[in-house]
């Protein structure tokens, strides 16, 4: 039987902790244990086959755009949620999602569309938005740091 990525990496950590660190009477020995076990939940959630927090990343990008789109009056952005699509080419689509956002921001902040202000307001509101979406979403999906256990060796 197949064991996930993250499976994996949950076991390791258990033997780490449980096998490892039990084992070691050495502060600094034990505070690079620590590191290793932050380095791999690190790794759980940002490894190749992980997958789900950039599309959630590139969701909250669509929502923005197609909702400015539908405010000024454009068509819906060609931000998609793909099914099934290799790391590489999902990176690349959140980093075009961000070049979008960026590009709208700077119109709106030049003034070059024809939205009232409130209107602007609200497009600016929703690109922010998406940004903020962003940062969430990467923290959510990034591990508790084990700097204390790290500095002192022992377990918090």
């Amino acid at each position: 039987m197949n064991n996930s990525f993250p499976r994996l990496i949950d076991g390791m950590c258990a033997t780490l902790r449980t096998e490892v660190l039990s084992r070691l009477d050495d502060e600094f020995a034990r505070g690079q244990v620590f590191g290793v076990i932050n380095l791999l939940n690190t790794f759980k959630v940002r490894a190749d086959w992980s997958a789900g927090f950039l599309l959630q990343q590139i969701e909250a990008q669509r929502v923005a755009l197609d909702g400015v789109a539908e405010l000024l009056g454009d068509p819906p952005s060609s931000v998609h949620r793909p099914a099934c699509t290799p790391i590489i080419e999902l990176l690349a689509l959140r980093d075009e999602g961000n070049r979008c956002i960026a590009a709208r921001l700077a119109e709106l902040g030049e003034g070059r569309t024809a939205l009232s202000p409130d209107l602007a307001t609200q497009a600016e509101g929703l690109l922010r938005e998406a940004m903020r979406a962003e940062v969430a979403i990467e923290l959510k999906n990034s591990p508790r740091p084990l700097f204390a256990e790290m500095s002192s060796g022992s377990e918090h």
